[in-house]
């Protein structure tokens, strides 16, 4: 770890004032650690370490900087920290938020506990094996991930629309398409076609919940086989919460890329053990043609996402080369789009 004379000093005053304005440090707190993680292309996190008294503080400060590729509601993702609290959920508690563009983390920000856990990527072959592991044993990370997402969706709609902004499927489907044509570089008849399908495979309506929206295993931490975080609230809103399922049953939250990932649901679990258990839970039995919509409208959601990193970085508004990589992601994307609609 870094010492404190390697800590950058407005920084680390931005984010003691943010949590002493809340009352969560004293005045004499001291930042004894501040790194900037790696990832994150929506939002930037940092880790930072205080020192206040006898108490030693670990804590998250999730920034949204300039030139991101998603243009989100920072504010609203605290709030959505801040109802979660008192739910059954692993959520660390939040210590304030600013709302200014102009601070030293380059956008707003606010803060929150550091929890237990490391990230998962399923692009990692071993990460996927670690994951088939899980699957093939005790399955603690599956039912896990499967147990908090039946949780998040029982979530009071009411309570849960006092944080997050109500949408319904045809909102959903055309703010993705707002930010696809305001962002395309070419015209594309896959992507076209596929808004046409989404549009004419509008499902029932269902009592609407807290939906994440980027609901997947690379948004949680696993400590000892078991979730211990559940993060990246950005995307959520209350809608419909097959939405949930349908983003995670996608062919690259399995580990798709270049080549075939998993065959399990998010490489987490058997898609329809999945399906049962979180019927389940909830009560609400799933049918296999509105997942299947709702993955067409993630996958949409998904290539309006990197459609933006592509623009930004065309147009010189950021040097994060991983905004270019994106282009690489969408023909499986599209392929997948494509089976989807059985083209």
């Amino acid at each position: 770890m870094a010492d404190h004379h390697d800590i950058d000093e407005p920084k680390a005053k931005a984010l003691l004032a943010c949590m002493r304005a809340v009352g969560s440090v004293s005045d004499d707190a001291q930042v004894t650690y501040l790194e900037q993680l790696q990832g994150g292309w929506s939002r930037h996190s940092y880790i930072a370490e205080i020192k206040d008294g006898d108490e030693q503080l670990s804590c998250v400060v999730r920034a949204r900087p300039q030139g991101s590729t998603l243009d989100t509601d920072l504010g609203q993702e605290f709030r959505v920290f801040e109802l979660l609290v008192p739910e059954s959920l692993p959520t660390p508690a939040v210590h304030g938020f600013v709302a200014d563009e102009d601070t030293p983390f380059d956008g707003p920000f606010f803060v929150m506990d550091r929890l237990p856990g490391k990230a998962i990527n399923v692009w990692r072959g071993r990460d996927r094996a670690e994951l088939q592991a899980d699957w093939d044993g005790d399955r603690g990370i599956a039912e896990d991930h499967v147990k908090y997402l039946a949780a998040i969706h029982q979530i009071d709609a009411g309570r849960a629309a006092e944080a997050a902004t109500p949408r319904s499927f045809l909102e959903t489907v055309d703010h993705w398409q707002g930010v696809y044509e305001e962002n395309r570089i070419v015209r594309d008849p896959v992507i076209d076609e596929s808004y046409r399908w989404v549009r004419a495979h509008e499902p029932d309506p269902v009592e609407p919940a807290l939906v994440h929206g980027d609901y997947r295993i690379g948004n949680c931490l696993i400590e000892d086989g078991r979730i211990s975080a559940i993060l990246d609230w950005e995307l959520s809103h209350v809608g419909d919460p097959r939405f949930d399922i349908g983003y995670m049953s996608l062919n690259y939250h399995g580990g798709k890329f270049t080549t075939p990932g998993s065959e399990l649901l998010n490489a987490v679990a058997d898609h329809e053990w999945f399906a049962e258990r979180y019927s389940e839970l909830t009560g609400r039995p799933l049918d296999p043609e509105v997942v299947r919509t709702f993955s067409a409208v993630g996958a949409l959601m998904l290539v309006a996402i990197m459609t933006t990193g592509l623009r930004i970085y065309s147009e010189h508004r950021t040097t994060d080369i991983r905004l270019a990589w994106t282009r690489f992601v969408l023909p499986g994307i599209r392929q997948d789009l494509a089976g989807i609609m059985d083209w």
